[in-house]
């Protein structure tokens, strides 16, 4: 009787309290970023920023990492040429932008020039 007044009391947690279940994104500190670059489970920042200059130049502002439903992302603002703040959410495993993002149209692919 108590294991179904405990399942029962649970449920009724979960529901009241959704943040339990779909928690908020987890923001990680620098050992923490570097233990999992040195894992291989991530992109140094480095290595994110050589991929993300690919489909969007500019002089990075800020940087964060997040942890949110087992995925690793790296939200970036980044200064373009004419002055204006870009924030992408970028996949830390791969360096690419996150599929739910679109490509701000302030990011210009990297063109190269053969002559």
């Amino acid at each position: 009787m108590k294991r179904l007044l405990f399942i029962g009391f649970f449920s009724l947690f979960t529901l009241v309290h959704p943040t339990i279940i779909n928690a908020e994104p987890i923001e990680l500190e620098h050992y923490q970023a570097k233990a999992l670059v040195n894992s291989g489970q991530i992109l140094s920042l480095n290595g994110t920023l050589a991929v993300v200059n690919q489909f969007c130049q500019g002089e990075l502002i800020d940087a964060h990492l997040y942890q949110e439903d087992h995925k690793w992302r790296y939200d970036l603002q980044i200064k373009v040429q004419r002055g204006q703040i870009v924030n992408l959410s970028i996949d830390a495993t791969n360096g690419q932008l996150e599929h739910s993002t679109a490509l701000p149209s302030e990011c210009r692919k990297h063109e190269t020039a053969t002559r």
